[in-house]
């Protein structure tokens, strides 16, 4: 009697419909979240542009207070991110994470539409908004973090990355031109609700995610181990099971007992600090994070005090960067792919310098000083989205699953840091020393951010 195949497969046949029932969930589990993507890139978008409109036009308030608002967002993940990639960790639910993140941001913008209405609106009320959308913002982006990996296969991770932020980058660029037409058609509270719309449709996406992403059953297979060239570092978490760590014991159940998120926060530092890959690329980061910062404190100032040239004109130049960003976000996973993570990392910071150059230039060379502005705004948002699109997959790649948003929050919180304190240094400077020396700055720490990565051989079984 032939042995009955209890499998549910039938030998090579059944492991082809496996993988292509696998594929087609991970395709359609893609579009979801790309929809999601684009859905919250809008809502974004939107929100940052009128939070700043309502202080000035509607309550009369100055420089100090938006300068507070701009704050929030950043100052949340700085302070909040560790303990909230740990909670997401120790929780396993990251998509009712997400859902929880969008529907808080949706009713923070309708309670303000319901303010603009009533005329009830008040400096205290849109403080509070910012701080629940910011908090909010980096629940979402804690959870995404998670998810990505479950969603699109480790193998996928690169042009997921790569999809997820031409979506975002296209969706944001779409508000923030639509806002203007909007807000002189529509008024100020339907563009508050347009945005409340926005998180509440990216809610109903998350929706059609895969029920084992939805039910909180990531993928936890086994990963075979990476084959390392001879010499190479070995990578922290690298060839450990997932659920196991090695940074805190397993119960005699088999269960991961809960830890601190204190304790987890240190954690999450301890595992960037041992990783070469993930240090250089958290380092390089932070350097260009801080050099796009110091750009965008100068840049204003030069363009429209310095040259004299029309906001209209600084309006056009921040398209260019858009297109730029979204240019860059598509190439990167070819750009990698070719020449490998460390040098396309490394040469996109090289490359920067002589775009930085365009714009100190530009008077000097041939031509509208507008054309290489615009030359410089596109080249610069390109070679950082590149940096950030290429090496997404190291983290997911090296840090088990079960401590993937607390690493990720450990990052961050590192990579926006430096920014606050970026813009502070370039502000400092150009008041007292003048423009010139701030140009400089830019340049040397958007070069600076080539050695971290050049000097890490590791990097190098990343493509």
């Amino acid at each position: 009697m032939a042995a009955k195949d209890i499998t549910g497969t039938a030998g090579p046949e059944g492991t082809q419909r496996s993988a292509a029932v696998a594929q087609q969930k991970s395709s359609r589990g893609l579009g979801f979240l790309l929809a999601t993507a684009a859905a919250e890139g809008f809502g974004d978008a939107v929100s940052r542009a009128v939070l700043p409109i309502l202080a000035v036009s509607v309550l009369g308030l100055g420089a100090g207070f938006v300068g507070v608002l701009n704050a929030i967002g950043i100052a949340a993940f700085v302070l909040l991110g560790v303990q909230v990639g740990a909670a997401v960790d120790r929780r396993g639910q990251p998509h009712s994470a997400m859902g929880a993140a969008s529907l808080l941001r949706c009713l923070a913008l309708l309670g303000l539409a319901a303010a603009a209405v009533g005329g009830w609106l008040s400096p205290t009320m849109l403080a509070a908004a910012a701080v629940l959308v910011g908090v909010a913002d980096v629940v979402f982006t804690t959870a995404q973090t998670v998810l990505i990996p479950a969603v699109a296969g480790r193998r996928g991770l690169k042009h997921a990355y790569s999809r997820l932020a031409i979506t975002g980058q296209t969706a944001s660029a779409t508000a923030a031109a639509a806002a203007g037409a909007f807000l002189a058609l529509l008024g100020m509270p339907l563009l508050l609700a347009a945005a409340a719309v926005a998180y509440a449709a990216s809610r109903l996406f998350q929706l059609g995610l895969p029920r084992s992403v939805r039910s909180g059953a990531l993928g936890t297979e086994r990963q075979p181990a990476t084959k390392r060239e001879p010499g190479a570092e070995r990578e922290p978490g690298a060839d450990r099971q997932p659920g196991n760590s090695g940074l805190a014991g397993t119960g005699a159940d088999g269960h991961q007992p809960q830890v601190r998120p204190r304790r987890a926060g240190r954690e999450g530092f301890a595992i960037l600090r041992k990783s070469p890959a993930l240090r250089a690329l958290t380092l390089s980061a932070c350097l260009t994070n801080a050099a796009a910062m110091v750009g965008n404190t100068i840049l204003p100032v030069y363009v429209l005090r310095d040259l004299s040239l029309p906001p209209a004109a600084y309006a056009v130049l921040g398209a260019f960067g858009a297109l730029g960003a979204v240019l860059g976000a598509a190439a990167a996973p070819s750009i990698s792919s070719r020449l490998g993570l460390r040098v396309s990392r490394a040469g996109a910071a090289v490359l920067s310098v002589p775009a930085i150059l365009l714009a100190v230039a530009c008077t000097r060379l041939p031509g509208p000083e507008l054309v290489w502005l615009g030359l410089e705004f596109l080249l610069w948002a390109f070679l950082v989205a590149v940096a950030g699109v290429a090496g997404s997959e190291v983290l997911p790649g090296t840090v088990p699953p079960d401590r993937l948003a607390t690493v990720g929050a450990a990052q961050r919180t590192l990579t926006l840091g430096v920014m606050p304190v970026a813009a502070l240094a370039a502000g400092l400077l150009g008041a007292t020393a003048g423009t010139p020396p701030v140009f400089w700055l830019w340049v040397l720490l958007a070069a600076a951010a080539a050695v971290p990565i050049v000097g890490t051989r590791s990097l190098d079984r990343f493509r």
